[in-house]
């Protein structure tokens, strides 16, 4: 059993002009995993999946992705090594049908050269039905089948974050920063949303780290779960140690809601726990 980080966050350090957005942080995701990234508002999340995903440098710092150094490389690289990243904000093709979205993911493609659409529109073709073929499956997967042919601008919000996820499985991702999935989406999308991430894992050998402020979804999905606050990591480990920890009570609730944290940590009547891991 491979023992070796995916990816391995050490010593990482982001300053815009005189703030100090991320500190020194350091933290490992283990293949397979599915990990949580916590914290209040500010704590440095989002800084820090762009930092990984090479949408901005660290100030100092290494990050590596299965031993190679990729602090410093754009997102075109790491997407070529099999890192991928969703928004907080989907941003769909909104003219373009659910398909179509799907199929636009996977490159180079044929089609996309006006010399093989001319002398060779029979690979052309025989690759867009390739292409077609692992997009139907990828929606089938995300549970948007029945809305292959409908326009992505007309998807509700949870539809469109199912739409995201399979956008980025149709590029067969080694490891997939979720930033806040579950964001604006109904209890019953999100129980789907919980389940095709559990099967996305499972079945594609897919490892991913979720930022999430559901504490119910982190908790019943995620192990482990780090916690950022002020832009360093103050705890990292199983979900049930870490809302057990002082400091990150203080630092994410602040005394009183350290009760409502531990409810949403707990709370087995949440429909969207259905499937939870075990």
């Amino acid at each position: 059993m491979d023992t070796s980080p995916i990816l391995a966050v050490r010593e990482v350090v982001k300053d815009f002009g005189g703030v100090r957005a991320v500190d020194h942080c350091s933290f490992d995701v283990m293949p397979g995993s599915i990990t949580g990234l916590i914290g209040p508002n500010g704590a440095g999340k989002t800084t820090m999946f762009n930092l990984v995903s090479g949408a901005i440098s660290p100030t100092s710092g290494r990050i590596l992705f299965q031993d190679r150094r990729i602090d410093g490389m754009g997102m075109h690289q790491t997407f070529g090594l099999g890192l991928m990243r969703t928004f907080q904000i989907p941003r769909e093709m909104k003219r373009m049908t659910v398909l179509e979205n799907l199929m636009l993911v996977p490159a180079p493609q044929l089609g996309e050269r006006l010399w093989a659409s001319w002398f060779m529109p029979w690979m052309v073709s025989r690759q867009e039905r390739r292409v077609e073929a692992k997009a139907l499956e990828v929606l089938e997967l995300v549970s948007l089948s029945h809305l292959a042919n409908e326009y992505a601008g007309n998807l509700s919000g949870g539809q469109k974050k199912l739409l995201e996820l399979g956008r980025t499985l149709m590029a067969d991702p080694k490891l997939v920063l979720l930033d806040e999935p579950g964001a604006g989406v109904n209890r019953t999308l999100l129980r789907d949303l919980s389940a095709n991430i559990l099967r996305a894992s499972a079945e594609r050998d897919i490892t991913f780290v979720i930022i999430e402020h559901d504490m119910r979804f982190v908790m019943a999905m995620c192990d482990p779960v780090i916690v950022m606050a002020n832009g360093a990591v103050i705890a990292q480990g199983p979900p049930d140690q870490v809302q057990q920890n002082p400091e990150v009570l203080e630092a994410y609730l602040r005394g009183p809601g350290s009760s409502t944290w531990q409810r949403a940590g707990t709370d087995a009547e949440d429909p969207a726990l259905d499937g939870r891991r075990t």
